[in-house]
């Protein structure tokens, strides 16, 4: 399940989390951010516990996504002890977003 998250629970669910975050930040008029979250939504059942899954909506948080520097959508940060690690702009498939989360969770991630 991908949990829409606000400014005001950003801190809690996200800088807080004892796993790592990945973070869509998407929009509603964003065809591409659309077909993401549906991506993302299947990867949610196999990181269950492992991984949080949550979705910004820049029109309604355009703090946040300023704060993180957010073009072009969709885009993609992955926090792990508050701090982002990963960053992924644009529509990316399953297996590499897969990629991305097994070496998150194996802990050899770059900041890139």
């Amino acid at each position: 399940m991908i949990t829409e998250v606000v400014s005001q629970d950003f801190d809690e669910e996200v800088l807080n989390s004892d796993i790592p975050v990945f973070a869509c930040f998407t929009t509603s008029q964003c065809g591409s951010c659309f077909a993401l979250c549906l991506v993302v939504e299947d990867l949610t059942k196999q990181y269950e516990g492992r991984v949080k899954f949550v979705r910004i909506d820049v029109e309604k948080e355009p703090e946040l996504a300023a704060m993180y520097n957010i073009l072009p959508l969709p885009a993609m940060l992955v926090f792990r002890d508050s701090e982002p690690i990963e960053r992924v702009l644009g529509f990316k498939y399953k297996g590499s977003l897969r990629d991305l989360l097994d070496s998150v969770i194996a802990g050899s991630e770059q900041i890139t």
